[in-house]
């Protein structure tokens, strides 16, 4: 593993180094020339959260963000991971009312509040986490609205087979170019389905969202506005250690 991932992350304790952890890299641009690369780029990873403004563009694409008047804000709290400050909660609870759910309507579980100063609020206050606090709450309300919006069944959609996720799926493999058919499957950690993509595919998917040139207009218009959302509001987006976000 070393030896074909050369780049090294150390953990220092004191004056010794505790772990190193390998890993690789590749730097891709919208034309799918690699700018830098180091270790394995055809590694297959499982993306996770790393995909989650790909996965915004479905709530764009079939207008559901239109038809709901879903401002910036809340784009930008579909298409990443959130700390469960009061910002991110409240964000999501008033998105939820809005369509006429409720945080019992997410299928992502429950969780502690990544934000410190969140999840020491929520202790001193002797209330319990929620689904809401899950830091891809927001994700889950963005398909939930995008399944309201196309009179699909809200409940299930986060299972395999759910009109939302093939969606997410055709995405996803448009979008790296990648023949992901045969991929290796699993279920990631807010429940939803996960595919193995090489890591040089999920660069290129990435690099084409952020230089939409070369995708058809529609999409390039969706591309575009997650990503002016997510530059416009980055308080609505992960804040791990409870600090200020400028």
């Amino acid at each position: 593993m070393g030896s074909n991932n050369p780049l090294t992350i150390e953990f220092t304790r004191g004056d010794m180094v505790e772990t190193r952890h390998f890993g690789a890299c590749v730097v891709i641009d919208a034309d799918g020339g690699i700018l830098h690369a180091w270790g394995d780029q055809d590694r297959v990873v499982y993306p996770r959260s790393a995909i989650k403004p790909l996965q915004t563009l479905a709530l764009i694409e079939t207008g559901a963000a239109d038809a709901y008047r879903l401002p910036d804000a809340e784009v930008a709290l579909a298409s990443a991971s959130h700390g469960a400050t009061s910002e991110h909660v409240d964000g999501v609870g008033a998105w939820l009312k809005r369509i006429g759910l409720g945080p019992e309507d997410l299928e992502c579980g429950n969780q502690d509040p990544m934000d410190k100063d969140a999840a020491k609020a929520l202790v001193r206050a002797g209330e319990a986490s929620g689904r809401i606090h899950n830091n891809c709450s927001g994700k889950h309300t963005g398909f939930l609205c995008t399944a309201l919006h196309m009179s699909e069944p809200p409940k299930g959609y986060s299972k395999l087979g759910h009109p939302v996720q093939d969606r997410l799926f055709a995405i996803l493999s448009e979008m790296s170019g990648a023949d992901l058919s045969q991929a290796p499957r699993g279920t990631d950690g807010c429940g939803i389905p996960v595919v193995g993509i090489p890591l040089i595919a999920m660069a290129l998917a990435l690099a084409r969202m952020a230089d939409p040139k070369d995708l058809d207009p529609g999409r390039a218009g969706a591309a575009r506005r997650v990503v002016r959302a997510m530059t416009a509001h980055p308080p609505r987006v992960l804040r791990p250690t409870g600090a200020e976000i400028d």
